[in-house]
């Protein structure tokens, strides 16, 4: 892996995880000394979250974390609305053993966690095993920065970290039913309904 992709994952994480938070100033000094990198990789994932929508980067003055708006959150889960039919699709049909076990493996260290923040970034790995079992590497990167996009909801308002719950562990298990027998229109109705449940957890907490 290469040293921007590094840096490209560790600040997202921070984003995601609130340690960066929205309307504050990126500082690329600091950024070097924290990660321990020179400014070239440092400025290659900058560029790189720019585009994906996690920083503002205002030229010769500032690079700023990007706010959230109730109409972004409108379409972050409209997107993953119009990408569930398409997602669980190939994912029944392109899933391996191998990532089943991978999958179920997700959801067993989900159902053993307590902690709220862990949980959240467990349900995270979840839904990235998913997203890599299409084999559709351009519609696994999309569908992986709707879900960071929903992740970061859920650390900007520490209550809704409690989203993740036992109910949303059922419905992963339906998940990993469903992709095993390769049920495709109960898979997609079952994603849809998960994208829905979560964004009114989230509009109405």
């Amino acid at each position: 892996m290469r040293d921007s992709d590094i840096a490209y994952e560790k600040i997202k994480m921070m984003i995601i995880t609130a340690q960066l938070k929205p309307g504050e100033a990126v500082v690329e000094a600091r950024l070097m000394e924290t990660l321990g990198m020179g400014r070239t990789p440092i400025r290659e994932a900058l560029n790189r979250l720019a585009w994906e929508n996690f920083v503002k980067i205002i030229p010769r003055q500032c690079i700023m974390v990007n706010e959230i708006s109730i109409y972004e959150v409108e379409s972050i889960y409209q997107m993953r609305f119009a990408l569930a039919p398409l997602e669980s699709e190939l994912a029944a049909l392109n899933r391996t053993d191998w990532d089943l076990e991978h999958l179920k493996k997700d959801i067993e260290a989900l159902r053993g966690e307590t902690d709220l923040q862990k949980r959240v970034l467990l349900d995270r790995a979840f839904h990235r095993t998913v997203s890599s079992m299409t084999k559709n590497p351009f519609l696994e990167k999309e569908m992986n920065n709707y879900q960071d996009l929903s992740i970061r909801l859920l650390f900007l308002n520490q209550v809704n970290l409690s989203a993740i719950d036992d109910m949303d562990i059922g419905t992963h298990e339906d998940i990993c039913r469903y992709i095993q027998e390769r049920d495709v229109d109960h898979l997609i109705q079952v994603q849809k309904n998960h994208v829905l449940e979560f964004k009114r957890k989230f509009i109405h907490s």
